[in-house]
């Protein structure tokens, strides 16, 4: 009795998406109608919203990134650097939350990736959205636009470590290898949904 009273009081989704830890990260479980958008509902807690107006796909977020509750994944240990995709309209992006010493960098400053087998992406970083403001679906600190052979890169391969460099001086971090891996499953999800439904 005590324990029904305690889960009757917790969030259903989390409910929901406790079971889903049981498929593989990119197993699509559902797709549901959330107002006039589409959500899409993956194993290992990923949840995709393709955003609609009359009919037209005019942009595509995260939900839950794999294990984390936000629209990006903590990939940095010590907690600095969180990162996500986003689409709006034809264009994607890579998007950064940036925290502690990073809460520094601003657009214009340039984010270089580099991943396990040695090769490296650079990227120039942009303000957020105007979504932004009313969708947290689509909030970060600052963005990179990525194209498709960029995306690949993030779907295919493991993320090693980052520089950040301002106009001042530049920051340096290597990822969590668990999260490294997460992050490759959020980036082959992230190409699922847009291949096949946006």
């Amino acid at each position: 009795m005590i324990f029904s009273k305690f889960f009757n009081k917790s969030n259903k989704l989390d409910k929901e998406l406790e079971r889903n830890l049981l498929f593989a990260p990119n197993y699509l479980i559902r797709e549901q109608k959330v107002n006039d958008n589409t959500q899409y509902i993956f194993g290992g807690h990923s949840v995709v919203t393709i955003e609609q107006t009359k009919g037209k796909n005019i942009g595509l977020y995260f939900n839950r990134s794999r294990t984390s509750k936000s629209n990006k994944l903590n990939v940095d240990p010590k907690d600095e650097l969180h990162l996500g995709f986003q689409t709006i309209r034809d264009q994607n992006y890579l998007i950064l939350g940036t925290r502690k010493h990073l809460s520094k960098v601003k657009p214009g400053d340039t984010l270089s990736i580099h991943f396990k087998d040695d090769s490296e992406i650079s990227l120039t970083l942009e303000a957020s959205a105007e979504q932004a403001t009313s969708n947290k679906g689509y909030a970060c600190n600052v963005r990179a636009l990525i194209d498709k052979k960029q995306l690949q890169f993030f779907q295919k391969k493991s993320i090693r470590d980052y520089k950040i460099k301002t106009a001042k001086e530049h920051f340096e971090g290597s990822f969590d290898k668990e999260f490294s891996r997460k992050f490759r499953e959020v980036a082959q999800t992230y190409v699922f949904c847009l291949e096949n439904y946006y």
